[in-house]
């Protein structure tokens, strides 16, 4: 191809990439989304023409518009190596896998190599997509995907997309602690993978005992919340839902205090009919407000008496509590939570 005809290519082409990277980028997000898949981003990305001119004179390519698979760029990054392989399957399922140019890094390193490793798929949008209006133009279309962990990113940045110093031939000596670092990285890859698969056993685990009442565990953020939300499934109690991937750290700290250690000491201070009277009242809560309520209902002296209040009790649960306090409680109650200034909420 001559350089007339090359740029005219790109002019042409490279348009439709920026449409495809975009479309690309949609659907692999609402993919990831629908199968449950965590993900720290997807990005797409397109060559600019110099960029495209200087790769295909670098690999000498004689037929760019066939050889030049990766114009478009999308790079997916999960947490952990497991999510990887799950990945590459959704990729196998939803487009055209181009598997004569695709690579998995792992299996071309050298057994002494260590560190740049990520998967890369080179893909078309397939037969089923190419007659939607939404991808007219697009059918036939290569973008390559590149698919990595959080910590493969992070040394691909450092170590080969972004820093000279790391790349080319090193002294002995800097190559030796370079691999060290690599390998460092790749067995906290594979840790923090391990431990993830750990953590989901966990969950099922707690679920089944939750379920069979067996409350004997020690509370931990994990078996508190699948507590939490199965008693709200059973009662029928619209729990408000909080993101709680800072943990409940703070709420079992005040459990604790209170002298509550297992979901079992938990279940014995439920109050009766707390759901139905909690829905005649109008009150919906999150899980603080829920196992607060059920401390200051079993003995509120003790609550204010050894855990420090740092939030403050709506007007509807204020009657809440009232409602299961003897009625020569109802002021002494009402003036220790007037004497307090409270900032905050539950």
């Amino acid at each position: 191809m001559n350089s007339v005809d090359l740029r005219s290519w790109l002019a042409e082409t490279l348009p439709k990439h920026e449409l495809l990277a975009r479309s690309v980028s949609s659907i692999v997000e609402n993919l990831l989304k629908s199968n449950g898949i965590d993900y720290l981003a997807v990005t797409g990305r397109v060559k600019d023409y110099e960029s495209a001119v200087k790769k295909i004179k670098r690999k000498g390519y004689k037929d760019p518009v066939k050889q030049l698979t990766d114009l478009t760029g999308i790079r997916i990054i999960v947490f952990f190596e497991s999510q990887v392989i799950r990945v590459a399957e959704l990729i196998g399922e939803a487009f055209n896998v181009d598997l004569e140019n695709s690579s998995i890094k792992d299996a071309s390193l050298l057994v002494n190599q260590m560190g740049y490793r990520s998967s890369h798929y080179v893909c078309d949008l397939g037969p089923v997509r190419k007659d939607l209006p939404e991808y007219e133009g697009l059918d036939g279309l290569k973008f390559e995907f590149q698919v990595r962990t959080v910590l493969q990113h992070a040394w691909a940045e450092l170590a080969h997309d972004r820093n000279y110093k790391f790349s080319g031939k090193l002294p002995p000596a800097a190559e030796r602690k370079l691999f060290l670092y690599a390998g460092m990285l790749e067995l906290a890859d594979r840790g923090f993978d391990e431990l993830s698969s750990e953590i989901d056993s966990y969950i099922r685990t707690v679920q089944r005992e939750v379920i069979a009442g067996d409350l004997k565990m020690e509370i931990t953020s994990i078996n508190l919340g699948e507590f939490i939300d199965e008693w709200a499934r059973v009662n029928k109690f619209p729990m408000e839902h909080l993101d709680l991937k800072e943990g409940l750290g703070e709420l079992i700290e005040e459990l604790r205090l209170f002298g509550i250690f297992t979901l079992a000491d938990l279940n014995e201070i439920i109050p009766g009919d707390y759901a139905g009277k909690s829905n005649e009242l109008g009150v919906t809560t999150t899980i603080y407000g829920v196992i607060r309520d059920w401390m200051l209902i079993s003995d509120w002296r003790r609550y204010l008496a050894n855990v420090p209040l740092r939030w403050a009790l709506s007007h509807n649960e204020d009657i809440l509590v009232q409602t299961y306090l003897p009625e020569d409680e109802h002021n002494a109650f009402k003036e220790a939570f007037r004497d307090d200034e409270i900032d905050g909420i539950d």
